[in-house]
């Protein structure tokens, strides 16, 4: 913790921390627009579908079978980070897989079908940057 006295005289001496404060403060925002927007008006099938693409965006990894989330998580943690029931979550990602999108494997999630899985979002929502989560490496363009 700082208080606030220090962070003033800090951000006094250093002022470039005041606007990668900022940055941090505006991608925050920006990411909690897009939690709010998927918990009040997506449906349990959407939200499944968008965590994927977002999960694939920071932690995917092509591989011979498709693309492969290198990040372990469990179906509980899942549905927890888009505000549905661990049966529901578990639910849509079976019916994903049934249908060819995606396949699950030990604690891994694998999509076979990008393409398919996007056009469940919408179009507006198919750009890795509206995605990436914590991109402080975007600050460096606004740091010049």
């Amino acid at each position: 913790m700082i208080k606030k006295p220090q962070l003033e005289e800090i951000i006094y001496a250093f002022p470039q921390i005041m606007r990668r404060l900022f940055y941090v403060i505006s991608e925050r925002l920006r990411q909690a627009n897009r939690k709010i927007e998927y918990l009040a008006f997506l449906d349990a099938r959407v939200r499944v579908a968008n965590l994927l693409l977002d999960l694939y965006t920071n932690f995917g990894v092509e591989t011979e079978e498709g693309y492969m989330i290198n990040w372990k998580i469990t179906q509980q943690h899942f549905a927890d980070m888009i505000g549905i029931g661990r049966e529901s979550a578990t639910r849509a990602l079976h019916e994903f897989q049934d249908g060819g999108l995606i396949r699950m494997q030990n604690k891994h999630f694998i999509i076979i079908d990008l393409h398919g899985l996007k056009s469940l979002t919408g179009p507006d929502r198919d750009t890795s940057e509206w995605r990436q989560w914590h991109s402080c490496h975007n600050y460096n363009r606004y740091n010049n």
